[in-house]
């Protein structure tokens, strides 16, 4: 059985601060960049050597309002295919053992 270990937010964050370096970023446009992972938020800030440092956030200075997503519309359970109703959704793979 294989099993994957949970990224850690602070390494989320660290790899996506390399990923924009090598795109070409610097550091002054990475600075005050805010990411949210879970229940945690997190800023990208200077510290007095003017090297990025990742800082925790309250919760309590931001608040996110996300659109909720679209429901799926009626789909075979089996085999995934897209149907026009739960009827011809329930009978595409019923009969296949």
């Amino acid at each position: 059985m294989l099993t994957k270990q949970m990224t850690s937010a602070e390494e989320l964050v660290k790899k996506w601060i390399e990923q924009q370096k090598e795109d070409g970023k610097t550091e002054a446009q990475l600075r005050k960049t805010m990411f949210v992972y879970g229940d945690r938020v997190m800023e990208i800030e200077a510290d007095e050597e003017e090297k990025l440092q990742i800082s925790e956030k309250n919760d309590q200075d931001i608040v996110i309002f996300r659109t909720p997503e679209p429901q799926p519309g009626p789909f075979c359970r089996c085999c995934s295919m897209e149907y026009d109703n739960e009827k011809e959704a329930l009978q595409c793979c019923a009969y296949i053992d």
